[in-house]
C-alpha cells in the first residue's frame, strides 16, 4: 500500500461553509469531495490517499483488500445495504450526500407447475 499521496489533496470549504477535502483522482481530471473530518479518519485508519474513479464509483487502494469503495468506508453500511448518493454524483462523498438503502434480493424462479421447462 502506498501511504503518500501521488496527487496532493486540496483543502477548502464548500458552499455551506464546511471544511472539505478535494482528492484528485488517478483515472480522470476531476476531484472527489468529502468532509475534512471523514478524510482525516480515513487517513488515520491507514487508507491510501491515492484514489481512482471507474465511471461510477470512487475506489481506493486499501490493505488487505485490493480496492474498496470510499463511500462504504465513510458510511460503514450494515450488511445487505448499498450506499447511494442523494445528488447522484458519485464524486460527491460528503456525508450529507450519502445514505444507505437495503439491497433488493429477488427470489430465484421456481419451475413448479404446468409451465416448467422440460
Amino acid at each position: 500500500m502506498l501511504s503518500h499521496a501521488l496527487r496532493p489533496p486540496l483543502y477548502g470549504t464548500d458552499e455551506r461553509g464546511c471544511a472539505v477535502v478535494r482528492v484528485p483522482l488517478a483515472s480522470i481530471d476531476a476531484h472527489a469531495i468529502l468532509d475534512a473530518s471523514d478524510f482525516a479518519t480515513l487517513m488515520a485508519q491507514g487508507v491510501s490517499p491515492n484514489w481512482a474513479f471507474d465511471g461510477r464509483i470512487v475506489r481506493v487502494s486499501y490493505y488487505p483488500r485490493n480496492t474498496e469503495r470510499v463511500a462504504r468506508l465513510i458510511v460503514s453500511p450494515p450488511e445487505g445495504h448499498a450506499v447511494r448518493h442523494r445528488n447522484r454524483n458519485g464524486l460527491d462523498l460528503r456525508r450529507h450526500n450519502l445514505f444507505t438503502t437495503p439491497i433488493k434480493r429477488h427470489p430465484k424462479p421456481t419451475f413448479d407447475g404446468p409451465h416448467r421447462p422440460l
